[in-house]
């Protein structure tokens, strides 16, 4: 039987074959070949006397991701909350960072009700530099239609911080109900909803990862490779007086001048200055 791998949670694999979910485990010649079967698996499988079944072979995937660890993405949905919890840029782009290149990126700028102002400000941001935005709202279904029409017959990793909104945006695309926490009133923060990675699907070939929140991120990345996960500096940096301009203390260098007349968002330039120096930082220790 073929399938698509759609929960793993203690060592059990949960695989989607036509209508019905099957428990599974992997044959031990994976363990042996240190091959770990993902979330968004496509497998064959064998069922034994209608109980437990076993993954035979894993087919070649179209892509993996880190966070969350996952496989054969078409995308991946950034969620950035507009309050409860705040936001946090600097996080947000470095995640940007470990897509970007990777997989297609879609940002979507949740509860925008709470506060307008600040999410058309996020929004600004984030479509100035290339990035296919939404500000969506719950309250307001018809954001949340626009949003689905983008989504639909794809898979899409939803990525955010806990309480971010995913496992309610997830709801309401899929019109089914999905686990949903809330923010904790003792820390502010998100309280963690979803513990494992799981797909959930439509009707209409719709597939969504919905995954646990994350409060931190370290990129496997060398620092002068940083600038190549910024986008909006791919053009400019073709003006710069070198070819291996980083854009900080280099003469002439058209990136610079693009922050400097606000044509390039001063807080992802500020970002990119930060996670830049974290990263020379790492590569000196």
């Amino acid at each position: 039987m073929k399938g698509k791998i759609v929960k793993l949670t203690g060592g059990f694999y949960y695989v989607k074959s036509g209508p019905k979910i099957y428990e599974t485990r992997a044959r031990g010649n994976f363990r042996n070949e240190n091959i770990k079967p993902l979330a968004g698996d496509d497998v064959e499988f064998k069922i034994e006397n209608n109980s437990l079944g076993y993954i035979e072979k894993i087919y070649p995937r179209k892509n993996e991701l880190m966070r969350p660890y996952v496989a054969n993405v078409d995308q991946v949905l950034i969620v950035i909350p507009t309050k409860d919890p705040d936001y946090n840029l600097n996080l947000i782009d470095k995640v940007i960072c470990s897509y970007e290149n990777k997989v297609d990126i879609l940002i979507a700028i949740n509860k925008y009700d709470l506060n307008k102002k600040e999410a058309e400000k996020l929004f600004e941001i984030y479509s100035r530099a290339g990035f296919k935005s939404f500000l969506i709202s719950y309250k307001f279904t018809f954001t949340i239609d626009l949003l689905r029409e983008y989504l639909k017959g794809k898979t899409t990793a939803l990525c955010g911080v806990s309480a971010a909104g995913k496992s309610t945006i997830a709801s309401y695309i899929l019109k089914k109900d999905i686990l949903v926490g809330g923010v904790s009133k003792k820390t502010g923060r998100g309280k963690h909803t979803t513990r494992h990675v799981e797909i959930f699907s439509g009707d209409d070939e719709t597939y969504i990862f919905d995954t646990p929140g994350f409060s931190s991120i370290s990129l496997e990345i060398k620092s002068d490779e940083l600038k190549d996960c910024f986008r909006e500096f791919t053009l400019p940096s073709r003006e710069c007086r070198f070819n291996d301009c980083n854009h900080i203390n280099e003469p002439d260098c058209k990136v610079k001048e693009l922050v400097s007349k606000g044509e390039i968002s001063n807080s992802r330039y500020k970002n990119y200055l930060s996670i830049y120096k974290e990263l020379k930082d790492k590569e000196e220790y």
